[in-house]
Formats: structure tokens, C-alpha cells, sequence
């Protein structure tokens, strides 16, 4: 017969086994419903822009019909029937390359995104993790939502683990780059001190590193599947497969041609598939080739150390930590504004990053006063979140920034924490 203290630990081991197949499940159902909760924010994102692209050919079908009636009802010369038909033409052509993109955008989004996001939600494991990951591209001419600042108080999500160790899974030792891919919601974070980058899950289990050929990798960006990273004290720019496999390294120390003097933020744009570099001690931007073969420049005798570059269909924006300032170019790199200045009470001491949704609006880190700050796209604040600390919610020293495609931001600092926000 079994003693007294056998079965009171046995009764205990079940109690035990029980409440861990609770949190499996539990784990497991939270990781569903997040999955659900994007699908059904990306099917109303899609139906808000059909909706929107839907209004805009009818008011063009609209305008083409008083256009008719006014002609033909008070007109009759062959020479205002020739405008009448040129008029006619033209706005046929609108509406066709609205009904054109409006196409593109769904069938890209279903057939592409949601098909992918699906067959995820059948591969989730028990630690919310999914093992069959999307091979789609990055998809042309996507900006990330517009996210609810005001509710941007508390993270989501929240993790901490510092590492010094360059072999250590998961620790990190002064991140300053986030790029986040957007079919996998993988996050990629430069892990600047141990000279390497790894990569998280969307709630920020640590899924794999890689570190070929880096020194002090600073900045970082994802473009059509593929990670370009800056090498701050290896002045180069390193081309990566998504799972890390080295593509090309290009650049030396100097002030040539893809010569670079610490090499930090860098964008690429969609149109053009061009490397937008932030050359920061020579004060200029480099663009590069997506063969990352020298192109142009930008900037030069008009920045001081630039630090970030985002390139976002018509517009290339460049943030000169310096000047403290945000310099705004049209597609032909043409100077349109600056913005973020100084004074006001209410601007940034040391912006370091920042990121943009689809209205333009800039979110960016500041070093200094342990915030995000959000300016819309005419450089007035209308949001700030995050104060100093080291606990959920605050920040120390807030460095690399980034939006995902569901409008959350994620944020890395100093002090080897992740935020979700």
C-alpha cells in the first residue's frame, strides 16, 4: 500500500500536470486570438480604402455626367465636342487607374497577405509561436496603419534580457535598429554591442540570430525579403537573406563614393528599390542601388549627422539629429519643408529614430527625454507618450522605433528592454 506522503505528492503532481496543460491551452487560445484580431483589423483597413477609392470614381463619373449634360445641352461646335471628348478621355483614364489600383490593393492583400496569415493560424504551437513562416514578398507601396496614439499608454507586451554574451540567445547589449518584416510580423533588432542581429516573434519570443560580417551594426531596414544593416564602426552596408545568409558587403572608411564615416539609419524605397544611406559624420545621404552600387547623394552642405531616413512613396524624409530638424524631399529630391525645430517647450533634445504610418504622421524616440513623440505631417505634436524609467510603460534612453502593419510600435532601449505598445 502506497504511503501517506506517496500519494500527496502524487495528488500534487496532477494539480501540477492539470494547471500546465490550463496555461498550454491558455497560451495557445491568446496566440489564436491575437491572429484573429489582425485579419479582422486588416479586412476593416481594406474595406475603409475600397470604400474611400469607391467615392472617388464616383464623384469622377459624376463629374463626367455634368460634364456631359452641361455640353450637350448649351454646346453644339465641333470644336467644344473635340474638348467634351478629351475632357471625357481623361477622366476615363482617372477612373480606370483608380479602379486598377483598388484591384491590385485587394487582390495583393487576399490573395497574398490573408492566404498567408491563414495558413498561419493552423500552424500556431502551444508557446504561440507558428513553424510554418510565409515566403511572400514585401509587398510595393505599403505604409503601416494609422495606430490609436491616445491609447498608446501601457504595452502590450514587455521584455527584458540583458547579455553581454555574443552567443546567448535572445539577450541584447545596446539595441539601436528595429526593422519589422511584414508578412511574418518578424522583428529584427540590431544587437549593436555583441555585433549581431536577432530576431523576435510579434510578441517577442526570440526565434533565431545572425552576425556574419558585423561591426557595430547600427541601423536596419527589410525591403522584397531581403535586410540591408549599416555597420556603424565597420562604415559598410551588408545585404542579407531574411534567414541571415550574407548577400554583399559594400564600403570603406572615407568620403568617396559608397565611402561612409559611421553609416547609421537606411531606408529603401519602393518605387525605386534604391538604399536610402544616413552617412552620418560626412553629413550627407548616399543612395545606393538595391545591387548596393553607388547611385547619388542627398543632402550635401545642408545636413549635420544625419541619423534616420524614411522613404515613403513621394516623399524622403531625413531626420539630422544634429540640427535638430526633419528635412523633407518630394521624389525628385527637391527640399519641400523642415520641420521639428527647436523651441516651442514642446520638441525633441535628442531624436535618435522614427518611423511613419500612412498619414505621414512621424513617431519618433527621444533619447534624452525617455519619450515617443508623434508629429503629424506639418510638424505640430499632437501625441506623447512614455516617461523616465526603467518599468512597464517608462522608458531609459528609447532607441530604435517601429510600426508593424497593424499599427502597433515597438520600441528598443538602452537599457536591453522591448516594448509593444
Amino acid at each position: 500500500m502506497a504511503s501517506v506522503e506517496v500519494k500527496r505528492k502524487f495528488i500534487e503532481q496532477l494539480k501540477e500536470s492539470r494547471s500546465k496543460i490550463r496555461d498550454c491551452f491558455k497560451k495557445s487560445h491568446e496566440a489564436l486570438q491575437f491572429r484573429e484580431s489582425i485579419l479582422l483589423s486588416r479586412i476593416d483597413e481594406i474595406e475603409k480604402e475600397y470604400n474611400i477609392k469607391n467615392e472617388e470614381m464616383l464623384e469622377l463619373l459624376e463629374a463626367l455626367n455634368k460634364s456631359k449634360s452641361l455640353i450637350t445641352n448649351t454646346l453644339t461646335s465641333n470644336k467644344l465636342k473635340a474638348t467634351h471628348r478629351g475632357i471625357e478621355i481623361l477622366i476615363n483614364k482617372q477612373i480606370e487607374e483608380l479602379s486598377v489600383d483598388t484591384d491590385r490593393s485587394i487582390e495583393f492583400e487576399w490573395n497574398n497577405q490573408f492566404e498567408a496569415d491563414i495558413e498561419q493560424l493552423g500552424s500556431i504551437m502551444l508557446n504561440g509561436q507558428t513553424n510554418k513562416p510565409p515566403t511572400h514578398t514585401f509587398p510595393p507601396q505599403v505604409k503601416p496603419v494609422v495606430p490609436d496614439y491616445k491609447a498608446k499608454q501601457l504595452p502590450t507586451a514587455y521584455c527584458c534580457n540583458k547579455s553581454t554574451d555574443k552567443k546567448a540567445p535572445g539577450g541584447l547589449n545596446c539595441p539601436t535598429g528595429i526593422a519589422i518584416h511584414y508578412q511574418t510580423g518578424n522583428i529584427y533588432i540590431v544587437d549593436c554591442s555583441n555585433h549581431r542581429v536577432e530576431v523576435f516573434s510579434n510578441n517577442g519570443h526570440y526565434l533565431f540570430m545572425f552576425s556574419e560580417t558585423m561591426n557595430r551594426p547600427f541601423g536596419i531596414c527589410i525591403s522584397q525579403n531581403k535586410v540591408f544593416v549599416t555597420q556603424w564602426s565597420g562604415n559598410c552596408i551588408n545585404k542579407y537573406e531574411l534567414e541571415g545568409k550574407l548577400i554583399k558587403s559594400v564600403g570603406s572608411q572615407g568620403n568617396g563614393e559608397a565611402q561612409f564615416n559611421n553609416p547609421c539609419g537606411l531606408d529603401v524605397s519602393d518605387r525605386s528599390s534604391n538604399v536610402y544611406v544616413c552617412d552620418c559624420y560626412n553629413d550627407r545621404v548616399q543612395i545606393l542601388t538595391q545591387e548596393l552600387k553607388f547611385h547619388s547623394m542627398l543632402g550635401i552642405d545642408l545636413f549635420k549627422a544625419p541619423r534616420d531616413v524614411k522613404v515613403a512613396r513621394d516623399r524622403v524624409l531625413v531626420l539630422d539629429a544634429s540640427d535638430l530638424c526633419m528635412f523633407v524631399f518630394n521624389s525628385e529630391h527637391v527640399l519641400t519643408n523642415r520641420l521639428i525645430t527647436r523651441g516651442g517647450g514642446k520638441q525633441t533634445i535628442n531624436p535618435l529614430c522614427f518611423d511613419i504610418d500612412r498619414d505621414y504622421n512621424i513617431i519618433m524616440s527621444d533619447y534624452d527625454n525617455h519619450c515617443v513623440y508623434v508629429f503629424n505631417q506639418e510638424g505640430e505634436q499632437i501625441h506623447k507618450f512614455g516617461k523616465e524609467g526603467q518599468g512597464i510603460g517608462e522608458f531609459y534612453r528609447p532607441w530604435g522605433i517601429a510600426l508593424d502593419n497593424t499599427g502597433h510600435i515597438v520600441v528598443c532601449q538602452k537599457n536591453n528592454c522591448l516594448q509593444f505598445f
